[in-house]
């Protein structure tokens, strides 16, 4: 039986944040997942303070939840690409 896909349904998606210089010190991704009451799945990670870093990994939420968290680690400069979802096998 198919679950329906609504508002509230929490789902998953896969992404590639990429820190620049000024935020490798900072709590971002700490501070978004509690204001959005979202949870992160780090897969991989390669922080530098020199150079910036990267963390892939998976963001759960509902719709709203996952969109305020991109747009607000987008906001500090994090560059957010999309992988996938739980529909679609990225790793």
């Amino acid at each position: 039986m198919a679950t329906e896909n609504t508002p509230e349904t929490r789902q998953s998606v896969r992404l590639n944040l990429t820190f620049p210089v000024d935020q490798v010190n900072q709590p971002r991704l700490a501070e978004a997942i509690k204001k959005f009451d979202v949870s992160a799945d780090i897969r991989r990670a390669q922080i530098e303070p020199e150079t910036g870093g990267f963390i892939t990994l998976e963001l759960t939420g509902t719709d709203s939840q996952l969109d305020q968290s991109i747009a607000y680690l987008k906001s500090y400069g994090v560059g957010v690409g999309f992988i996938g979802t739980d529909d679609v096998q990225a790793y």
